[in-house]
């Protein structure tokens, strides 16, 4: 493993290991189920204020225009706050974000999308800080893949249980159980704040001249750079094709908005075990970017697939590719996070992260909205996937080309 074995510790006490896995989880899970509120509350949103549910692709462009920014930033604040500090302030200003989004008005959803994009990024450069010194070398790509199993976590409870809760109360009761949510994890967190949060640089200085140093760290390496600019494509990809996907089912297939969430909802749980999946597979085989690859290239055959879809459908299909798309679009994460640890500088793991977010913010910004106004220009969701499935595929190749490497793995 060369520079990791010297990095991680390979007798990490067992104890400190579950409770920063466990951790890390629990952010992950309920800041994604943050992000996936409005995309997922989009058509009860819309009819309430008579705009296209689809233009929920803005609003998910507005939250990652200002993650470019927080990702950048959140490399420098973990080490000087601590991990579990900065994801507390993230919940918190996502409990904030949906206060402004309850006002139900264009200009609510804004303020809302740019509040709850500053709490978005940190938390993934947080987590990575903090596993990197608790996985023995052997577990790496297995172990970021469990933390990263929160983002299908978070989703699949998005689907399975807002829309419910709209139907019952309001897409404002919805967005109020966010709310509470948010703010009741921020305080849970205290209880592990003291055995995470031990190693502080009370001497870092944050500000605006060091806010570059993360991009700068991933652009000036080849190999990071290129991880960087595909994370960009694939979580664009996987992020606008998602939004949009209860509304698709909802308005062009014709599922009852309840069932639509359920069918979200299984792409998000079959997310979590093809991220453990994928970073099992990257571990046993040595070669996580030819994992990356095929992954990539599954998307693209899936994207078309989905793209396919009809109201002659029957519903346990549309579960079940619904389930194949959600094991290769959400399953990817945890082996390029991974692979970013691998290929950071001893120490600068933080940094390394907050730089590729950055340019993973950077792919979420122009890609949904994008497939969101392609789909609203011709009127076909169908394009929409297809459009997806060649991005993707460029990507497959490229990973591919990169995996035939000497030391590109």
């Amino acid at each position: 493993m060369g520079e990791v074995a010297e990095i991680y510790p390979e007798t990490a006490r067992r104890r400190d290991f579950v409770v920063q896995l466990t951790a890390m989880m629990v952010v992950q899970s309920f800041i994604t189920m943050g992000m996936y509120t409005m995309p997922v509350l989009a058509p009860e949103i819309a009819r309430d204020i008579g705009i296209p549910a689809t233009n929920i692709g803005i609003y998910t462009s507005i939250v990652y225009s200002v993650c470019v920014f927080s990702a950048l930033l959140g490399g420098g604040l973990v080490p000087r706050f601590g991990a579990m500090r900065v994801c507390q302030a993230c919940l918190v200003l996502l409990a904030i974000g949906f206060a402004f989004a309850l006002r139900g008005s264009l200009i609510g959803l804004a303020i809302c999308g740019l509040v709850c994009g500053l709490g978005n990024a940190p938390p993934t450069a947080a987590s990575s800080h903090v596993l990197l010194k608790a996985t023995p070398p052997r577990w790496v790509n297995l172990v970021f893949s469990i933390k990263q199993a929160g983002v299908p976590i978070g989703g699949g409870l998005a689907g399975a249980v807002l829309p419910a809760i709209a139907l019952a109360f309001g897409w404002r009761g919805g967005v109020m159980t966010m709310i509470v949510l948010c703010l009741i994890t921020a305080a849970a967190l205290q209880v592990w704040r003291a055995e995470v949060d031990v190693d502080l640089d009370r001497t870092r200085r944050i500000g605006w001249h060091t806010a570059l140093n993360p991009f700068l760290l991933v652009w000036r390496s080849a190999d990071l750079r290129a991880i960087g600019i595909a994370s960009g494509i694939m979580s664009g990809v996987q992020m606008g094709l998602l939004a949009i996907y209860v509304t698709y089912l909802h308005q062009k297939i014709g599922l009852p908005l309840t069932v639509a969430g359920f069918a979200l909802a299984t792409a998000q749980i079959a997310g979590i075990v093809g991220r453990i999946l994928w970073g099992t597979v990257a571990d046993k085989t040595g070669r996580p970017v030819l994992v990356m690859a095929g992954i990539a290239g599954g998307v693209a055959l899936c994207s078309v697939l989905v793209g396919q879809f009809t109201q002659d459908w029957p519903l346990a299909t549309i579960h079940v590719v619904s389930a194949i798309f959600g094991c290769l679009v959400l399953g990817w994460n945890g082996v390029v996070f991974a692979e970013v640890a691998r290929l950071a500088p001893p120490g600068r793991t933080a940094e390394a992260t907050g730089g590729i977010v950055c340019l993973t913010c950077l792919g979420m910004v122009f890609i949904p909205s994008a497939i969101a106004g392609l789909v609203q220009v011709s009127g076909s969701f169908a394009l929409g996937y297809k459009a997806a499935a060649a991005a993707t595929t460029l990507v497959a190749l490229d990973f591919f080309r990169r995996s035939m490497r000497r030391g590109f793995r």
